[in-house]
């Protein structure tokens, strides 16, 4: 934490402009690297095709060889990654996921 205690207060009445300009981008998988100094989260999408009325074994054999496309990188701080970490907690308490 900062030494300056109003820095994270400051910090959270910051205002954001409508992100209107940018592009969505969806994604189904991710990976996560870490060092000491930084954590790198890698977004990507998989789509499987083609898989209706194939084996089971036939499937198996598909997807391991299937790649995930990568869409994203982000790279941030540990401490960073951490508040991350507890906004998405926040948002994300009382969902349901089926």
């Amino acid at each position: 934490m900062s030494e300056n205690p109003h820095v994270e207060q400051d910090v959270q009445q910051l205002k954001w402009p409508l992100e209107d300009g940018l592009t969505p981008l969806y994604v189904n998988q991710f990976s996560i690297i870490r060092t000491q100094h930084e954590v790198v989260l890698v977004f990507g999408e998989f789509i499987p095709t083609g898989l209706s009325g194939r084996t089971e074994e036939e499937i198996r054999n598909y997807l391991e060889t299937a790649e995930v496309k990568p869409i994203s990188k982000i790279v941030m701080s540990p401490a960073g990654a951490k508040a991350l970490l507890g906004i998405m907690m926040d948002n994300l308490k009382g969902l349901t996921i089926d």
